[in-house]
C-alpha cells in the first residue's frame, strides 16, 4: 500500500515547508528507512532553494541528498539489508503519488523509499547526527582522493566551511601538513582544534612559506564557492602545483591564466562524493575524522524554514546544520 510520509518541500524560491506527502508501494528491489536526522547542505541545496540552481529540478520539489535512520522494510531481492539496521542515506528512489512535486534527491522525509545503494550501515559508535551529513564530508574525502595527497604535501585550504574542513581532515588522515585560511577566526580555530594551523590573514600564511622557505603549497583546494577567490589559489600555489576546485560553483569563473600557465598547474574538479560514503563513516568510527566538532545547530523539522535561513543565508554563523524527526 502507498506510504504515508512528511517532507521538507521547497514551494518556491527561499520558502520552506513541511507537507504530507505519499510514496507508491515500494518494490522487492528497493528499501524503506524511516529517518531519524537529515543533513543540510547549505551549498548545493542552498542554490536550489535560493533558485539559483535549477538544472536539477523546479519548484515545488523535495531535496537532500544525505541523512540517518533506520531501515524498517527490505523488498524480497534485497540481501544485504535487515530490518532495524541503523544506515545512512544518500538519495531516495521511490516515486510520490503527488504529480506535482519532483524529488531532487529527496532524503529531507521521515520515510523513504531508497534503492540499496543508497544506503548505507552505519557503524555503531557513529551518532545518527554525525551519519547524516556523511555525503558532504565524502567530497572532501574524494577531493583529497582524486587530487592525489601523499605524506610530503603541504596543504592549503582555503574556506572552511564543512566541504573545506573535511579537506583539511581527509589531507591530514593521509598524512599530509595542512594550513587553512578562512575570514572568520571562529572557523579557524575549528581547525586548529583538530589539529593543524589556521590563519585569517593572507600575510600570515604567506609568512608561514616563507619561515619554511617553500614557494608555495604543493596543493591548493578553494573552498569557498566563490569564483572570486580562484587567484588566490592560484597565488599560493607551488609551480607544478595541484588547485582543487571543491565544491560547486555557479555561473562562469574566470581566472588569471597568465598565472596558472606560468606555474604549470594542475586543476582537478571532484564534482561528487566518489561513493566514498562508507569509507567516511568508517573514518569517523575508527577516530580518523571528527565529525562532531563540525556540527553546531540541530533544529526540529517543524522549524525548517529557520534551518534553511541559518544555513542559507547566515553561514558564517553555523557550520553543520542537522533536522532532526520525530521518532
Amino acid at each position: 500500500m502507498p506510504i504515508a510520509a512528511n517532507a521538507v518541500c521547497f514551494p518556491r524560491a527561499d520558502a520552506a515547508e513541511l507537507l504530507d506527502v505519499t510514496y507508491e508501494d515500494p518494490g522487492p528491489e528497493q528499501v524503506l528507512v524511516r529517518m531519524n536526522v537529515s543533513g543540510i547542505s547549505a551549498g548545493t541545496e542552498g542554490s536550489i532553494f535560493r533558485g539559483i540552481r535549477t538544472h536539477n529540478g523546479t519548484f515545488p520539489l523535495i531535496t537532500g541528498y544525505q541523512g540517518a535512520g533506520v531501515v524498517e522494510w527490505v523488498g524480497d531481492e534485497v540481501a544485504d539489508l535487515q530490518p532495524g539496521r541503523r544506515a545512512a542515506v544518500t538519495s531516495v528512489a521511490g516515486r510520490l503519488v503527488e504529480p506535482e512535486l519532483e524529488i531532487v534527491w529527496g532524503t529531507h522525509s521521515s520515510l523513504v523509499v531508497a534503492n540499496p545503494d543508497s544506503v548505507h550501515p552505519i557503524p555503531d559508535d557513529v551518532p545518527d547526527d554525525e551519519a547524516s551529513l556523511c555525503t558532504l564530508w565524502a567530497v572532501g574525502l574524494h577531493g583529497v582522493n582524486i587530487t592525489g595527497v601523499e605524506p610530503s604535501d603541504t596543504v592549503l585550504v582555503i574556506g572552511l566551511g564543512l566541504v573545506g574542513l573535511s579537506y583539511a581532515q581527509c589531507a591530514m588522515a593521509a598524512g599530509a601538513t595542512v594550513v587553512g585560511l578562512d575570514l572568520a577566526e571562529e572557523r579557524a580555530e575549528v581547525l586548529r582544534s583538530l589539529g593543524a594551523e589556521a590563519f585569517t590573514d593572507q600575510e600570515v600564511a604567506r609568512a608561514w612559506l616563507d619561515e619554511r622557505d617553500l614557494a608555495g603549497f604543493s596543493v591548493v583546494a578553494q573552498a569557498t564557492q566563490s569564483g572570486a577567490v580562484t587567484d588566490l589559489a592560484l597565488e599560493y600555489v607551488a609551480p607544478r602545483g595541484k588547485v582543487v576546485w571543491q565544491g560547486w560553483y555557479p555561473g562562469q569563473v574566470d581566472f588569471d591564466f597568465n598565472t596558472a600557465h606560468g606555474k604549470q598547474i594542475t586543476m582537478h574538479f571532484p564534482c561528487s562524493t566518489g561513493g566514498l560514503q562508507p569509507e567516511l563513516l568508517r573514518m569517523i568510527g575508527d577516530g580518523r575524522f571528527q565529525a562532531a566538532p563540525l556540527i553546531t545547530h540541530h533544529f526540529p523539522v517543524e522549524r525548517c524554514q529557520e534551518a534553511y535561513d541559518l544555513a542559507v543565508f547566515r553561514p558564517t554563523e553555523c557550520l553543520g546544520v542537522a533536522l532532526e524527526w520525530p521518532t
